[in-house]
């Protein structure tokens, strides 16, 4: 078709036709953009649902975990005279294939006084002369950096305490005793592990999570031993 031979009618006819097939695509384009996000909605808010069980089922099975170890724990302490203070609690059967782990995780936090604690430590460090032991300075300096959320680590505290004990200086063994004095640590979640043992022995993690176990999916079977 020669475009320049037709009459401007003609011309103006085509430009609509043009543009109507173009509204049309717009239109499609639009209606599937809506039919997306609605399966998108549909598909998000059901397995949502399902996620939303799940939580709920580990959950509830964490606290039962829990609730059903009590009693073992106290048996434990009366047949052994010993009162559990750890962290964590392992359990395995008899005969070493099946191991359930229980525990609690915690924040190294401290009260105000950890403060004047430190200050007695850098007074300590503020009267070192500048050649008397710049290693042991740099040293403690580090023991005493604090984390993100502002708290010392108890166990550069007790790095810090070996310090001052072998040092003997009375302002840094006070400053070093005030900083243990405002420990207060605090727990943050509990926790529960599974393992058991495959048929070559080793101890397999069972997964309690969504990520683990995509992985256990993806990577060989581990087969129970009986």
């Amino acid at each position: 078709m020669d475009f320049d031979k037709l009459t401007d009618e003609e011309k103006e006819a085509m430009r609509k036709a043009v543009l109507e097939e173009e509204k049309a695509k717009e239109a499609k384009r639009k209606e599937k953009i809506k039919e997306y996000k609605g399966i998108v909605d549909e598909t998000v808010k059901e397995n949502f649902n399902k996620v939303e069980k799940l939580a709920e089922i580990l959950k509830s099975t964490k606290l039962e975990i829990f609730k059903s170890f009590e009693a073992i724990l106290e048996l434990k302490e009366e047949l052994y005279g010993i009162k559990e203070t750890q962290r964590s609690h392992t359990f395995t059967t008899s005969d070493g294939n099946l191991s359930i782990i229980i525990g609690h995780r915690i924040i190294d936090s401290f009260d105000d006084t950890v403060h004047s604690g430190i200050a007695k430590v850098k007074d300590y460090i503020s009267k070192l002369t500048t050649n008397e032991q710049p290693e042991l300075e740099k040293l403690i300096d580090l023991l005493l950096k604090k984390d993100k959320n502002g708290n010392l680590k108890a166990s550069r505290v007790l790095e810090l305490e070996a310090i001052a004990n072998e040092n003997g200086n009375e302002t840094l063994l006070e400053g070093v005793k005030i900083i243990k004095e405002a420990y207060k640590p605090s727990k943050s979640s509990t926790y529960v592990e599974a393992y058991y043992k495959d048929k070559t022995g080793r101890m397999i993690s069972v997964p309690l999570s969504i990520t683990s176990v995509i992985e256990e999916r993806n990577g060989e079977d581990k087969e129970r031993a009986n």
